[in-house]
């Protein structure tokens, strides 16, 4: 039988989380028998086959994470995703479930799977609810997320330079074959050429739905934090709002505040 996961959410029910962090539907699977199957690789474009290890109750370990059954037919499945250590489950953590549909009955009912696949209206009207207070709020870290399309930075000069880090993927890891990390925690290297002297500084700071970006966490001593403070803030005004082309994260299409990693280099 053959099964495509079409929803894969919160206990809220919501596909996003309060930081920003999307579940994505992504696996396509065929179960060959009660203890193997085949899972489709989205980036390798080929199918990975699996045993399947029964624990106790409906607790099985499947490609290396533990899912517990909680709805089994001919039509659809619907997984628990579990938190175990050291042999113990965390209720806390264990808030994500997994729902598949099988082709037959998608083709029976004439759906289409990548239309199911898309966000809910109920995760529009959260995202659209938590824009509104981070862009309310473009100077205060609490109120920003991490965007799920992140904040584009152009050069306008030849002098500038940018370049977005990219994280290296486990590819036998099938519940986080999405860079997630690149949108939770998107870093960006940039070098400058004939600054006003050399600099080498690595900072976060928050970029608001229009573009304009706020000076937010940097780590230094503490008797040197305004001297520093100036510095970066300094950095932000002449070099990096006046030469980069900012174009704000978005979430569902809704551009908000959201906070970046930079480190930039400068060069006399």
């Amino acid at each position: 039988m053959q099964y495509i996961e079409t929803d894969r959410y919160f206990t809220s029910g919501l596909s996003f989380n309060d930081q920003g962090y999307e579940l994505e539907p992504t696996w396509k699977m065929y179960l060959l028998s009660d203890d193997s199957l085949m899972i489709f690789h989205p980036q390798a474009k080929v199918f990975y086959h699996y045993p399947i290890y029964h624990d106790h109750d409906s607790v099985f370990n499947i490609a290396r994470h533990w899912m517990r059954i909680k709805t089994v037919s001919k039509d659809s499945l619907i997984f628990q995703l579990l938190s175990v250590e050291e042999k113990k489950v965390s209720k806390d953590f264990s808030n994500a479930y997994m729902k598949f549909y099988s082709y037959a009955y998608l083709q029976k009912t004439h759906a289409d799977p990548e239309q199911l696949r898309k966000p809910s209206h109920k995760d529009t009207l959260f995202i659209q609810a938590k824009s509104a207070k981070a862009n309310r709020n473009p100077g205060v870290r609490d109120s920003a997320f991490a965007a799920r399309m992140p904040v584009v930075l152009k050069s306008k000069i030849p002098e500038i330079k940018v370049n977005k880090l990219k994280v290296q993927l486990d590819p036998h890891d099938l519940l986080h074959v999405s860079p997630s990390d690149e949108y939770l925690y998107p870093e960006y290297s940039i070098t400058i050429d004939k600054a006003y002297k050399d600099f080498n500084y690595s900072f976060s700071v928050l970029v608001d739905d229009k573009g304009s970006m706020r000076l937010s966490k940097f780590t230094v001593s503490p008797e040197f934090k305004e001297s520093r403070r100036r510095v970066l803030e300094g950095i932000i005004d002449v070099y990096l709002e006046r030469f980069l082309d900012i174009k704000p994260g978005t979430t569902l299409d809704i551009a908000h505040t959201s906070e970046i990693a930079l480190h930039v280099k400068g060069t006399k």
